[in-house]
């Protein structure tokens, strides 16, 4: 009887796989339903069918499978093509009307900003100025001060005796005073057209221009030496000068032995202050006692505002060297000494500038002289540039 019943359970068992089986053959060969909802049916009993467990057998864990969603495609509207957008028009603007009467300001020609005048000093005060309204500008135009300092200009003047017309540029000019008191000044101009009416810079014409300058007391400067006219250059007419000794005539120039005295012209002579000087006329004694060396020049007018002058001194080796120099004129037979200057070798020179005013007008013959105080030695007497001028 036991064994019965294990194999009535036994058969139980293989009926039943066997109608499992059979189950999933004919699924495998249903055909495919068109309904999607009879899909999810068939997938739903499938998974359901699997997850039955008969009892005493082992249970099977089975994946679980995510099934897609299905959404049926919609029909999407075609796309729309954008309506074309309306362009704004800005309302046209109103325009400004030019003013009958306007300027702009151009440079300023003369005295610009914070220029400095002398106190008390006149100048002229200029602006280049352009007519930029829609008149022209007549000589009943007038430039007119306004306010600030006035510096002595007029109330207002007359800027032009012409036209000018629109678009076209005039300098503008007044006459004005520095103030006597040092410090900046600034005055205020407009122009006035022939109806009285006052306008001046900007869109709106009503922009003053100015004049702005800083009045100074001027710093003294010396006056420039004014530059003297030669009249007689002692050197230059030296080689036509008559050069002579206590004895005979002598020549000019350099001779190769000065026992009878030298007259020559040199430069880059060394004197005894030790200074080296140009355009020097050396004049040598005689080598005898109180010995000496005199030029008789050609006749000479003597003008106004003559003056000679030179430097004297010794060559710098002029030990005890002492000397007299002459200035000597001569009219006709009589010769007038007009100054003598004693000089020793004191490592000095002497400045001379000698006025000839008493001889103005006077045709006359200069003579200088160098004469030897006793001994002669080192008596090497020079002047430094002698000549007459104004």
């Amino acid at each position: 009887m036991k064994q019965w019943s294990k194999f009535a359970t036994s058969a139980v068992v293989v009926f039943a796989v066997m109608l499992l089986a059979a189950c999933n053959l004919s699924s495998r060969t249903s055909p495919t339903p068109d309904d999607p909802s009879l899909l999810y049916t068939a997938a739903a009993q499938t998974v359901s069918a699997q997850l039955t467990v008969v009892p005493g057998s082992t249970q099977v864990a089975f994946p679980t499978a995510t099934l897609p969603v299905l959404v049926p495609s919609a029909t999407l509207p075609p796309p729309q093509t954008p309506l074309p957008s309306s362009t704004s028009v800005p309302p046209s603007a109103t325009p400004i009307p030019i003013p009958c009467d306007r300027a702009s300001f151009v440079e300023d020609v003369s005295y610009p900003d914070n220029s400095e005048v002398a106190v008390g000093a006149t100048f002229v005060k200029t602006w280049r100025l352009k007519n930029n309204g829609v008149c022209a500008w007549n000589s009943s135009y007038s430039l007119v001060f306004v306010r600030g300092d006035s510096m002595s200009g007029p109330a207002s003047v007359q800027f032009t005796s012409g036209s000018v017309a629109p678009g076209q540029t005039i300098d503008v000019s007044v006459s004005l005073v520095a103030p006597n008191t040092t410090g900046t000044y600034q005055g205020f101009w407009k122009l006035r057209n022939s109806a009285g009416v006052l306008f001046g810079l900007g869109a709106d014409a009503g922009s003053e221009f100015w004049v702005k300058v800083k009045s100074i007391n001027p710093v003294p400067t010396s006056s420039p030496t004014p530059k003297a006219t030669l009249g007689l250059d002692f050197i230059d007419k030296g080689p036509g000068a008559e050069w002579r000794n206590t004895s005979a005539q002598i020549p000019w120039g350099d001779p190769p032995e000065d026992s009878a005295g030298v007259v020559v012209g040199l430069d880059s002579v060394k004197l005894e202050n030790n200074k080296t000087y140009n355009h020097v006329l050396a004049t040598w004694p005689q080598w005898v006692t109180d010995g000496f060396v005199r030029g008789v020049y050609t006749s000479y007018t003597v003008q106004t505002g003559d003056h000679f002058r030179t430097l004297l001194g010794f060559r710098s080796d002029c030990g005890s060297a002492k000397a007299r120099f002459q200035l000597i004129t001569k009219e006709g037979a009589t010769e007038t000494v007009i100054a003598e200057w004693l000089k020793i070798c004191d490592g000095n020179v002497l400045t001379i500038d000698q006025d000839l005013a008493s001889l103005v007008g006077k045709n006359l013959q200069f003579i200088i002289v160098v004469k030897a105080e006793g001994d002669w030695s080192g008596d090497r007497a020079m002047w430094v540039n002698p000549r007459i001028e104004r």
